[in-house]
């Protein structure tokens, strides 16, 4: 199950891709819609509409016709549909036993035989197109290309990100992920009209970001090492100053093994970055958990004399004035007594209420959506979507090796 989900991942991996690649190859700034009229890719220009759908088939054997039934079937449909409109149907998909660039053009005989097919998922569109659609004029539009290894993809890409003059030095860190996020952010959104880009906007955006995204996309990229150096460093410019008001909000839902590392997390942010006296704003740590896991946290919490306030009167009761309030810190001979070191509050509309009420300086959102409720003007938002606590550790300065 696992492989199968990773083989998925890579499938939208080389989708976004090669949508990449079609956009910065494009010098006539054409508008490129990211799962478009047929899936994937479409580039509309003046004259004619280039439709390309992805198919990354990495764990395949030798290429068979039968295993790209379905994407020639619903070209074929959109073609019947869409007789009179200009448009060119490419498949572009990877097999390991086929060479890359190579086209192929189908034969009548060999569409007759996708006809043929007594495949159930197949059988709504046969019925529909077979008999009707002019098997000979679809051919003269559709082409088959058997499309490289998704390492060569990735490779041309960042050459085409150098060649749209964006720095070189900066293409593996900084470019790339972010390149990849944007067309990731794209194909999900769910009115059409705003899924398309152009080259030159492309261009213009990535040269406004600055923060390399670390995303459920870019982590899964085989440039994760860099990445992860890259925002390490980032990060240590805010993290390396003393006093800092930060906010946290974590998701059980987006961190592997939270129940069992949040606490041990916690602890080590604060013997790192909240100990000594010049320390001087207590973190918000917000949870997004279940009531019983939050209770078990609190109760582990205070096993290891981490003093917290939770705004709570009662177990059930929160008081917000109690909540906002800082904590009595003095010194005692040497010592710095402090009545409490952190804020915590489980994931909540109060807690919301609170964060836009008492703006921080830096915000991390360790999990997939930043909430929509949150009014992050003039604030430092560092969205990071990483799912093993060891690499949160990492980037946030508390260990030297995600290993």
């Amino acid at each position: 199950m696992e492989r199968t989900a990773d083989y998925t991942i890579q499938g939208f991996i080389y989708q976004f891709n090669k949508t990449l690649l079609e956009i910065l190859n494009d010098k006539d700034d054409s508008m490129i819609s990211i799962e478009g009229i047929v899936e994937d890719i479409e580039v509309k220009t003046p004259l004619v509409t280039k439709a390309i759908q992805c198919k990354y088939h990495e764990a395949s054997g030798k290429f068979q016709l039968s295993t790209v039934y379905k994407p020639i079937l619903q070209m074929m449909d959109h073609y019947y549909e869409n007789t009179t409109s200009r448009i060119e149907y490419r498949l572009y998909a990877h097999f390991p036993s086929e060479n890359s660039g190579t086209e192929i053009k189908l034969t009548e005989e060999q569409v007759k035989k996708i006809f043929e097919s007594t495949d159930k998922k197949y059988r709504k569109l046969i019925e529909k197109l077979k008999g009707k659609v002019d098997i000979a004029l679809f051919l003269e539009r559709f082409t088959l290309e058997f499309g490289l290894p998704l390492t060569n993809l990735i490779e041309d890409v960042k050459e085409a990100l150098c060649s749209n003059d964006l720095p070189k030095d900066s293409i593996d860190e900084l470019f790339y992920p972010n390149a990849i996020q944007i067309i990731a952010d794209l194909s999900i959104i769910h009115d059409s009209d705003l899924r398309k880009i152009k080259n030159s906007k492309l261009i213009k955006d990535l040269l406004h970001i600055r923060k390399t995204a670390v995303t459920r996309w870019t982590r899964s990229l085989k440039t994760l090492d860099i990445i992860l150096k890259t925002k390490k460093k980032q990060l240590n410019s805010n993290l390396a100053k003393n006093s800092r008001l930060r906010y946290f909000l974590v998701s059980e839902s987006s961190v592997d093994n939270f129940d069992e590392e949040i606490v041990t997390f916690i602890t080590d942010y604060l013997n790192k970055y909240h100990f000594k006296e010049v320390h001087d704003k207590t973190p918000i740590f917000c949870l997004d958990c279940s009531e019983e896991i939050f209770h078990s946290i609190r109760i582990r919490l205070h096993r290891k004399n981490i003093k917290f306030n939770d705004g709570l009167v009662t177990d059930t009761f929160f008081d917000k004035t109690k909540f906002s309030l800082d904590p009595v810190r003095t010194k005692i001979g040497k010592s710095l007594y402090t009545e409490f070191f952190l804020k915590l509050k489980r994931y909540d509309n109060n807690i919301l209420e609170i964060f836009n009420e008492n703006k921080c300086d830096d915000f991390f959102v360790f999990m997939g959506n930043v909430p929509k409720e949150l009014d992050l003007q003039d604030i430092n938002l560092e969205q990071v979507d990483l799912n093993e606590i060891k690499q949160i550790r990492y980037i946030m300065g508390m260990s030297e090796s995600y290993e």
